[in-house]
């Protein structure tokens, strides 16, 4: 008998311990990427760029998702759901952007609770220092604490693969196009080096002064039509 009375005692001492972890999880993860805040924002403000390098994504290629709201930025929505319990379901929505430095979301598990992160974006040097901040109430039993713990460890790693995955995307990405050059005529209209140096002198000879020669031979006008001028 008495070894289930050091089990309950072992149990009551467990029970008094999660009292003593805070009840908020809260963590972030930083990464650095090469290329500036500009680059990175558009994959953490758009949900429809988040799959791209998302921890989570690879888990259960089945999740169905869809969106709603703004395509990016403050009110736009994204919702999964997976019958993987790695995934889940649940929404997230962001609800503060500012461009280049922040992204703020609000996530809702269903049943599971709700949490909330962001992004910051923060020059460094030539490029940017990422990271990804998060926190949840676990509540305030002593189980859902330990419960706590465990969620830290797991998160915290998936961001780390996030973060990579980011960077890897990011840093990856092809530069933008450049500018087509506007073609406002002007250069149409001269004559290249290229022609000017290519061309026959026997036949700009013949072809740019053929007017003047004419002049110079003093051809005579016809004057045919005096008469039916009306001039006497």
């Amino acid at each position: 008998m008495r070894w289930i009375l050091y089990i309950l005692i072992f149990l009551v001492l467990l029970v008094l311990a999660g009292f003593l972890f805070p009840r908020e999880v809260t963590l972030e993860r930083s990464v650095y990427i090469s290329k500036s805040p500009e680059a990175v924002f558009p994959y953490v403000n758009n949900f429809r760029n988040f799959n791209s390098w998302s921890p989570w994504y690879q888990i259960d290629p089945d999740t169905k998702y869809s969106y709603s709201g703004p395509e990016e930025g403050v009110g736009a929505m994204m919702s999964w759901r997976s019958e993987n319990p790695s995934v889940g379901s649940g929404s997230q929505t962001i609800t503060a952007s500012e461009p280049y430095s922040l992204v703020h979301t609000e996530l809702d598990f269903g049943d599971q609770g709700k949490a909330s992160a962001e992004f910051r974006l923060r020059p460094q040097g030539s490029g940017s220092n990422v990271t990804w901040w998060f926190n949840t109430d676990m509540g305030a039993g002593p189980i859902a604490r330990w419960t706590g713990l465990a969620v830290k460890q797991m998160v915290g790693k998936s961001y780390e693969r996030g973060l990579n995955k980011l960077k890897e995307v990011v840093e990856s990405a092809e530069a933008p196009p450049a500018e087509p050059q506007m073609d406002n005529g002007s250069d149409s209209e001269l004559p290249s080096d290229d022609d000017v140096m290519g061309a026959d002198p026997d036949d700009m000879d013949s072809d740019g002064m053929e007017g003047e020669t004419l002049e110079e031979e003093g051809e005579e006008p016809i004057e045919e039509n005096q008469s039916d001028s009306g001039l006497q």
